[in-house]
């Protein structure tokens, strides 16, 4: 059985996020899309086109590797191991949201140890 469009949306913005690959990103966000992490929090596609602007230029490389995927009626969970300048690792797990027009409506992260 293959993957579903949602888990290709997942996979496909993560390879963009690795890529810092913000036209590609934008383009999967919906207008009103929410980001969450345990920093903080932005509401909006141009406040989060800022957001994900600001940490790519923060970022000299990113590695993003999926652990596991996870899929729900509403959305895809995805456990993360992110590489950040080749040395500070996160354990993350991102979830995903989409409305009917397979939009990504929010992204709310998770950190781990």
């Amino acid at each position: 059985m293959g993957i579903s469009w949602r888990e290709a949306q997942v996979r496909s913005f993560l390879s963009a996020y690795e890529r810092k690959d913000i036209d590609t990103i934008s383009k999967m966000l919906a207008e009103d899309v929410l980001l969450r992490d345990w920093n903080h929090e932005v509401s909006g596609i141009e406040a989060a086109v800022a957001e994900y602007s600001k940490n790519f230029r923060d970022a000299e490389s990113l590695r993003i590797s999926v652990n596991q995927i996870f899929e729900g009626e509403s959305g895809v969970a995805a456990e993360l191991e992110i590489v950040v300048n080749g040395s500070e690792k996160l354990n993350v797990v991102d979830v995903f949201s989409f409305n009917e027009a397979n939009e990504i409506t929010s992204v709310v992260a998770y950190k781990g140890l």
